[in-house]
């Protein structure tokens, strides 16, 4: 079955660097050859690789004195405590020089240190005993003895300087890191990307609908004298990969302005206050650059509704960015343009108009937009008989998004690499594209004998049924090559992509998607997991025909309604029946080119014709399931 074709637009991969102001990535972009440029920045790299370099002499220092202090530490003699008798024989022998007493908080209770001398050399010895008054007296009327008041004594005084220095070397430490808690990581190198429209494939409308931001910005003129303003904003609205990201790039690019290119998440932090700080930098530093494009991609991350977000950081950087866009005017050459997937995810107090006017949906490419997009990657790439090649991939790829398909050609040159081929072929192509969509080919995974042929049964059934809907597109292919987690594909080939589908195109839909399930019990009298796939899709098409698309005996407006319900099976159970019967009747052709498939593996749709006998050919449209 052929995934519903959805129409998308692209984006040209450009060789630029990115570049920081104040933690946004902050891009000069000037289109116009040999136009003149604006400061380059120099000067703050410079100072920037100074202040890094003076961090980095700092930090040795400390950490070389740090070092050389632990060493001393662990490299002095070490004390040995001694007993009272010891003390008084050591006093007696008058081997004690260096001698300190230290009172310690407890009556009577003394701290003792010294240094014993014995036969030339000398150990430091310490003793902490209880001493009546006689006893201070005699050990005081010794020349060596010398009393240390507690935080008066030079290691005291010392004790004190070093512990108000750690101290306001943290409070410094705190004040600076809340002072730069807020701004960005990276230093600001300037370069000029070369991404424009012409790099930019497969977005034709939505190119066409920002072009007048382009012309605005550079002859402002031309509108203000007529009383037209500037959009404040642009909400980019499309699926990922559809190429938002670069055509905010090709408006900066066009329109000659700066471009400061941001993510939502930048915006969010731990800390209450630092994603609104980030957001009134942001715009500053845009207003210093005029004219300039600020590009916030995935914006439902910080613009998420408040209705359901009430953590304090997201309801104040929430706030700062609607008074941010609110402050300034569009008469100045600012202009956000913003990129999600999710728009019913944002405050409607961000959607409303005078912040973000205008929305611009990107959707995926149709087949005229795919056939553009490969031809813009296919460039420096040789790939045999180009233009009949990546006329059928366009074909065979609808709902790919020009992500997809940029993969899909860098998938095959790799192939064809692998291969040592000096071009792409298109075998390498379609390898890459059912690589892309399937998943890789599992040549490690050993299916026994049996399950082989009740695959090729399967997908023989998909086929055949095909071949009797004339509302579906043609047949390119089918394989049994296992691929991700599907062990077998067919493939169609549209000659066009189709938006609206008709009640009898879906109803088609479903008999196909039964086609596998009816073959297993027709042959092999049971059903297997392998058509869990079809009846899941099948599922939701039926879904969406009553629920959503009112084609069935009568509208409901409740998703639980038990008629509902009994008319969604009522259209599966009708196609499973009309599938079986159909593999009845061309049991012997199904049976045919299952054998096939077991030698082959993949067939072209030219090879399975050739297999058939006329009673397989395509009955006349509405005949399927009359």
């Amino acid at each position: 079955m052929t995934p519903e074709s959805v129409p998308f637009p692209f984006r040209i991969k450009s060789g630029m660097r990115c570049c920081q102001h104040e933690g946004f990535e902050c891009h000069f972009v000037d289109c116009v050859a040999g136009a003149a440029g604006q400061p380059t920045g120099d000067t703050h790299s410079i100072r920037v690789k100074f202040l890094k370099n003076t961090k980095l002499v700092v930090g040795s220092a400390l950490l070389v004195t740090s070092l050389t202090l632990l060493g001393i530490w662990y490299s002095r003699t070490p004390s040995r405590e001694i007993t009272r008798a010891e003390l008084d024989q050591i006093v007696q022998a008058k081997a004690l020089t260096d001698g300190r007493v230290r009172p310690t908080p407890y009556a009577g209770i003394y701290h003792l240190e010294g240094k014993h001398k014995l036969s030339g050399k000398s150990e430091r010895v310490f003793l902490t005993t209880h001493l009546d008054e006689a006893q201070i007296k005699a050990l005081f009327d010794q020349s060596w003895a010398k009393v240390e008041i507690p935080d008066q004594g030079i290691r005291g005084q010392w004790v004190m300087v070093l512990s108000n220095l750690l101290i306001l070397g943290v409070v410094i430490g705190v004040m600076v890191y809340q002072r730069n808690i807020g701004r960005g990581k990276h230093a600001c190198v300037t370069e000029r990307p070369t991404v424009s429209f012409n790099d930019v494939a497969g977005i034709e409308e939505a190119k066409g609908e920002v072009s007048e931001v382009v012309d605005f910005l550079r002859d402002p003129k031309k509108y203000e004298r007529l009383g037209g303003r500037l959009p404040k904003g642009v909400l980019l609205i499309g699926p990922p990969g559809t190429g938002k990201t670069m055509l905010a790039k090709a408006i900066a690019c066009e329109a000659n302005a700066h471009f400061f290119s941001v993510h939502g998440s930048d915006f969010t932090e731990v800390f209450v206050g630092v994603g609104a700080k980030r957001v009134r930098q942001l715009f500053r530093q845009a207003a210093k650059n005029k004219p300039a494009i600020i590009f916030i991609d995935e914006i439902d991350s910080v613009g998420k509704s408040r209705k359901f977000d009430t953590h304090g950081e997201h309801q104040q950087t929430i706030n700062a960015l609607l008074a941010a866009m609110d402050g300034f005017d569009s008469s100045q050459g600012i202009v956000v343009i913003a990129a999600t997937n999710r728009p019913e995810d944002l405050d409607e107090a961000l959607l409303r108009p005078g912040r973000f006017d205008r929305k611009v949906y990107v959707p995926y490419p149709d087949m005229k937009g795919r056939r553009a997009i490969l031809q813009a990657h296919a460039a420096g790439k040789p790939i045999a008989d180009e233009q009949k090649a990546l006329d059928v991939i366009a074909q065979t790829t609808p709902g790919m998004s020009g992500a997809d398909l940029a993969n899909l050609l860098n998938e095959a040159a790799i192939f064809s690499a692998l291969q040592n081929a000096t071009q792409i072929s298109q075998t390498g192509l379609e390898a890459a594209r059912d690589k892309v969509r399937y998943g890789q080919e599992r040549k490690s995974m050993v299916l026994n004998q049996k399950e082989r042929e009740m695959v090729a049964h399967h997908e023989a059934g998909h086929t055949i049924i095909h071949l009797q809907t004339p509302l579906l597109p043609p047949l390119y292919k089918v394989s049994i090559v296992p691929r991700g987690q599907a062990l077998g594909a067919t493939t169609l080939l549209p000659d066009e992509d189709q938006h609206l589908q008709s009640k009898q195109f879906l109803l088609e839909e479903l008999l196909v998607l039964m086609g596998g399930r009816a073959a297993e019990r027709t042959f092999y009298d049971a059903t297997t997991n392998g058509a869990a796939g079809d009846l899941d899709v099948a599922r939701k098409i039926a879904r969406k025909m009553i629920h959503e698309w009112g084609m069935g005996e009568k509208l409901y407006y409740e998703p639980e309604q038990r008629d509902a319900e009994a008319e969604i099976n009522r259209l599966l159970e009708t196609a499973d029946r009309r599938a079986h019967e159909l593999i009845q009747t061309h049991r012997e052709n199904t049976e045919k080119l299952a054998r096939a498939l077991l030698d082959r593996e993949t067939l072209t749709k030219d090879e399975v014709l050739q297999l058939l006998t006329p009673a397989s050919a395509a009955v006349p449209a509405g005949e399927v399931l009359a």
